[in-house]
């Protein structure tokens, strides 16, 4: 075969392989397709062309991998805030003491004055709103004479005080009577108002009054 129609050979050969590359089916021109001109790919989406992946130049958009678009964010309402909680109120029983003073004696005597019944009167109706009630009935003297006679005076004392109040209605076994001579004076025994007041009762009692508490 002369070089001329070599030459010729060779160029025919040439172009039907030029031909066979460049696949025209569904326009994917130069690329690599399987059957029914699906494209052929990689595991990770990159397009094959004579067998090499595509290295120069973006990736058709076709064999793109497929992301899967981000899940729109999820409102969250925001936690209630709880309402303050009122502090509960309770209603207790509180004890209160109370002391009943103003009973007083001239010196030497245990004979109730008029301005002492006053005071007793109040005392009885005491006793009478608060039926629980003990009344503790202490007596005292001043410090003059024997501590042994003016224990028996402020015992002498109590009993008076003990005896008009169970004539105005209340009970002998809510009074608890006691003598204290001289001891735990409220004035000086040097004058004779300090002695007047020394020489006294002093009633003592405790009752049960309300209390609202949180």
């Amino acid at each position: 075969m002369n070089r001329l129609n070599r030459f010729a050979l060779l160029a025919a050969v040439g172009g039907s392989l030029v031909a066979g590359v460049a696949h025209a089916d569904n326009g994917y021109m130069g690329y690599a397709i399987q059957k029914e001109s699906a494209p052929l790919v990689t595991g990770t989406g990159v397009c094959v062309r004579g067998g090499r992946p595509v290295t120069d130049g973006p990736v058709p958009a076709y064999c793109a991998p497929k992301v899967a678009a981000a899940p729109a964010p999820v409102a969250v309402a925001p936690a209630p805030v709880p309402a303050p909680i009122a502090p509960v109120e309770r209603t207790v029983l509180e004890s209160k003491p109370i002391t009943i003073t103003g009973i007083n004696f001239k010196f030497d005597s245990y004979k109730l004055l008029d301005r002492d019944i006053k005071v007793l009167d109040e005392v009885a109706d005491f006793a009478k709103k608060h039926p629980d009630a003990v009344l503790n009935v202490n007596g005292y003297c001043s410090k003059v004479g024997t501590y042994a006679y003016n224990m028996k005076l402020s015992e002498r004392r109590a009993g008076s005080v003990a005896q008009y109040l169970e004539q105005h209605g209340v009970a002998r076994d809510r009074m608890v009577l006691k003598g204290h001579s001289y001891d735990n004076p409220v004035a000086t025994n040097a004058t004779s108002q300090g002695r007047f007041e020394n020489q006294r009762v002093e009633i003592n009692s405790t009752i049960k009054v309300e209390k609202t508490v949180q």
